[in-house]
């Protein structure tokens, strides 16, 4: 949270009064305490305002693994701004929530003018559509952006998740799963994509449109098909009306099957699932009649079987033939 110009002196009468932390239900004042040691660590920077939804946020981050610093760790007694700026300038990865609130605080504007000129690594996830001042926009233009308000809890987690590690942040190897081992969830329901957001976010490349890493339609009719470098994410329905035309897919670059990944498609016949697919879902694949899939056992969550709406599936962890995917 953004907090350099907290405690400067002024007088009484002059001081601004600091918005108040909310109480999260469920989360509670404090979600976690912040990260104290040695090994690599987060930093959060967020507007006061929004503690409610952003504590939810990193505490989903604490609990798939991630040392995380946000200042509601500062011990009693220390000086905000010094605290704030050591964290910040001993940070793996900076974090900034970015919404309406955060936009216009001149303390986050801070936090992120200190994180560029470290070089720092950085991610803005943005909670809500938000236009950005002029400056703001000019500084983060060029970094990486998540829109969690565009996206599936799903995908999310696999967008940041993926991030993380391309940054090289990694999960501590205690915490809980955040692979295919997952445990089963709810099905997904896809997002409604406000259209102020999906008019400039949509890139076509070849037959297919992409959102942020996440395939958005197939437009051709070709049978057999490799997805482009940019698909990351394959989630609900994310073939559109090609569909009803594919037959094998390589899956290339692609890190993660959602649930409803392959949805009604008649005419499917092979898709291989090779180790680099690091999200994997209970049931990816639905009312695909003639598809056979080619996985390894141990690859796959607990209840992909049960839940295969396909032809076969052939394990390659069973079969003698020597595979290099």
């Amino acid at each position: 949270m953004g907090l350099f110009s907290k405690f400067k002196k002024q007088e009484p009468q002059k001081q601004e009064a600091e918005p108040q932390t909310t109480f999260v239900g469920g989360v509670g004042r404090m979600p976690f305490p912040a990260y104290r040691g040695g090994e690599p660590y987060i930093f959060i920077s967020y507007a006061h305002v929004d503690s409610e939804r952003v504590f939810k946020e990193i505490k989903g981050f604490n609990e798939n693994g991630y040392n995380v610093w946000y200042d509601e760790g500062i011990a009693p007694g220390n000086e905000w701004t010094d605290e704030i700026a050591d964290a910040l300038e001993k940070c793996a990865l900076f974090v900034v929530f970015i919404t309406p609130s955060s936009a216009g605080s001149p303390n986050v504007q801070n936090e992120i003018n200190f994180a560029i000129d470290e070089k720092k690594s950085f991610i803005a996830i943005h909670l809500e559509e938000t236009v950005l001042p002029a400056g703001i926009r000019l500084q983060i233009g060029t970094k990486q952006a998540i829109l969690k308000y565009n996206m599936t809890d799903d995908e999310y987690l696999y967008k940041y998740t993926a991030a993380f590690t391309r940054l090289g942040l990694n999960a501590r190897k205690t915490a809980p799963a955040v692979s295919v081992a997952t445990k089963p969830s709810a099905p997904t329901v896809p997002t409604t994509v406000p259209q102020t957001a999906a008019v400039n976010e949509i890139t076509t490349v070849g037959d297919f449109r992409i959102e942020h890493g996440l395939l958005h339609e197939y437009l051709g009719s070709r049978p057999d098909i490799k997805l482009p470098d940019e698909v990351q994410i394959i989630g609900f329905q994310s073939f559109g009306l090609g569909s009803n035309f594919i037959e094998t897919v390589d899956l290339n670059k692609t890190g993660a099957l959602l649930n409803d990944a392959f949805s009604n498609c008649p005419n499917l016949r092979e898709v291989r699932i090779p180790r680099s697919v690091t999200m994997i879902k209970e049931r990816p694949f639905v009312n695909c009649p003639n598809l056979t899939v080619y996985c390894y056992r141990h690859h796959m969550p607990a209840n992909f079987e049960e839940n295969f709406g396909g032809k076969q599936i052939v394990y390659l962890d069973d079969v003698s033939i020597k595979s290099s995917f």
